[in-house]
């Protein structure tokens, strides 16, 4: 959500269009860096990905429509094949830079999955792809002038908003155990296969937080709430109306919009967006109501093949709040396991 954020603050400032090709707005910072680091072997996007890269715009990135190889699953579909987690788990203190998650062989394949402006849902269900926000992230970096990736001050994203979310932090590299006393563990079937409670833990490999601008957001749940409600809700102070309305019409097709999700499965009688979080050891949820203007985030530390828990969790806190505030009976809900979302039942 950061980094759509601050790409969409970008937009609203005139600065860069949401239809503007991508390559000129990344392109000079790479090559920056390949003048400065002889190992990087590439200074341009369409080095990694060939031409088609020149179709691809702002509103692909965040819409998931680009086409580009997701660093963080080597393929995607039923059964995940976890390449980048199997490395990471092997190398638990290697901390990945953006050059060299572009540079894992599933991802640097010399073309794209996908015409650019398309999602091939056949193949790829919502499209979703973590390189799409590193390569945001360099976009970023490049419009602020930087000339390294790590001169890229992630805070300037929310401006004068990010000195309200006090546990904010970007885990830019190093464990979780450096950034945060909770342990997160992976109880994945496909890693964890004895099934052995609690499962993996992972507080201490670097590369939970590998994504950089793709993953390296830490923050309690309060600030997770705040933060969402900040991002969609009036007065509209990080992002105009126009565009917080497209972020999630865009949804309409993936069920992914721009740096959102659709997640009014969670709320049946009600509009509801914002984004999950999942990565290794932690999935979580943040998730805005218009009707209400109100802001939940569930948080928790262990990984599931469903992520059902924090969709369990916002069932019975959302309908409370929710009666709550309307001065109804507090009703008594159960909830169904399915993938990321279940059946919520009220009564």
């Amino acid at each position: 959500m950061i980094t759509g954020t601050a790409v969409l603050r970008l937009v609203d400032a005139g600065k860069i269009a949401l239809e503007d090709q991508v390559p000129p707005l990344i392109d000079p910072l790479l090559a920056k860096m390949k003048d400065k680091d002889p190992t990087q072997t590439f200074g341009s996007m369409s080095e990694i990905w060939g031409d088609d890269v020149h179709k691809i715009t702002v509103k692909d990135l965040l819409h998931m429509y680009s086409g580009l190889p997701d660093y963080d699953t080597a393929s995607p579909g039923d059964h995940p094949v976890d390449t980048f987690r199997s490395d990471s788990y092997a190398h638990p203190d290697k901390s990945f830079t953006p050059v060299q998650l572009i540079s894992l062989p599933w991802v640097a394949t010399g073309k794209l999955l996908f015409p650019p402006g398309t999602c091939d849902q056949k193949h790829y269900f919502n499209c979703y792809s973590s390189t799409n926000y590193v390569m945001l992230g360099l976009l970023l970096a490049c419009q602020a002038g930087a000339d390294d990736w790590k001169d890229y001050d992630q805070f300037a994203a929310l401006g004068d908003f990010a000195k309200t979310l006090a546990s904010l932090t970007f885990a830019v590299s190093g464990p979780p155990n450096a950034w945060t006393p909770v342990k997160g563990y992976d109880m994945t079937h496909y890693n964890n296969e004895s099934g052995k409670f609690p499962g993996i833990d992972v507080s201490a490999v670097a590369g939970v937080f590998g994504g950089w601008t793709a993953a390296d957001a830490t923050m309690n749940a309060l600030d997770a709430a705040n933060l969402v409600k900040g991002i969609y809700g009036p007065p509209f102070e990080l992002v105009s109306k126009p565009l917080v309305d497209e972020m999630y019409a865009l949804s309409n097709v993936t069920g992914y919009g721009m740096a959102t999700f659709n997640l009014t499965r969670l709320t049946p009688h009600d509009v509801a967006y914002g984004h999950l979080g999942a990565t290794y050891g932690y999935q979580s949820v943040a998730v805005y109501v218009p009707s209400m203007d109100l802001g939940i985030s569930i948080a928790t530390n262990i990984e599931l093949d469903s992520q059902p828990q924090p969709a369990d969790v916002f069932c019975s806190v959302y309908n409370t709040a929710k009666a709550v505030l309307l001065g109804s009976k507090i009703p008594t809900c159960t909830f169904k396991p399915s993938y990321w979302s279940g059946g919520c039942d009220c009564k």
